[in-house]
């Protein structure tokens, strides 16, 4: 059962619905799994969600309002362009370790077909991709990333990094602990030789 620490109903129930649909998928998961993980009646979880769709979807748009939250706060940071990404990189794998549940059911449940839940997930996608660009283009700008397509590379990197995450989730929980460990400073490797200017330096 989640822990009840001075969190509202709302966000018992998205924790309760975290770890049940990691367990046991999000169409293998009734309800009233989730009004038991959360210790409420099940007419409580309606008061907040009209379905079980938009649990999950409040699942990711909590998740996307926190990235972006801590994105914001690092593009206010002034860190040079190679900094940021390094930082970008290591709280989404730091993120990923710390909160597995919430990994395992962003990897297998993104892929819900519900119409409405996919244009929205589009859109969170959309912004994340438009945020990221911008970051590229001041790397172009300030000269320490090559001239590119940066809504190429914007799409390249979030793929890296998700399949990265989703990879990790094969192997056993150290293992996978040590992949996100040490991924942020491969893939900045990886990704910085790929788009540095030949005269910049990290």
């Amino acid at each position: 059962m989640v822990r009840r620490q001075n969190i509202g109903k709302e966000e018992l129930i998205r924790q309760a619905a975290i770890h049940v649909f990691a367990r046991h998928g999000f169409h293998n998961t009734q309800v009233e799994e989730i009004a038991r993980e959360a210790g409420v009646a099940v007419g409580t979880i309606y008061n907040y969600f009209p379905s079980k769709e938009e649990i999950l979807l409040s699942i990711f748009e909590a998740d996307f309002e926190a990235r972006i939250g801590s994105y914001q706060q690092l593009r206010n940071s002034n860190l040079p362009i190679p900094a940021q990404i390094r930082a970008l990189l290591e709280e989404h794998f730091l993120l990923a370790t710390d909160r597995g549940d919430l990994a395992q059911v962003s990897v297998r449940e993104r892929f819900y077909p519900g119409k409405r839940f996919k244009e929205r997930i589009h859109k969170f996608h959309r912004e994340m991709v438009q945020r990221i660009e911008a970051l590229i283009n001041e790397g172009v700008a300030q000269g320490w990333v090559r001239p590119c397509n940066p809504r190429i590379i914007a799409h390249a990197l979030i793929g890296i990094v998700e399949s990265v995450t989703a990879g990790a989730l094969l192997y056993p929980a150290q293992e996978a602990d040590q992949i996100r460990k040490e991924a942020p400073a491969e893939l900045v490797d990886l990704l910085w030789n790929g788009l540095k200017q030949e005269e910049a330096s990290a």
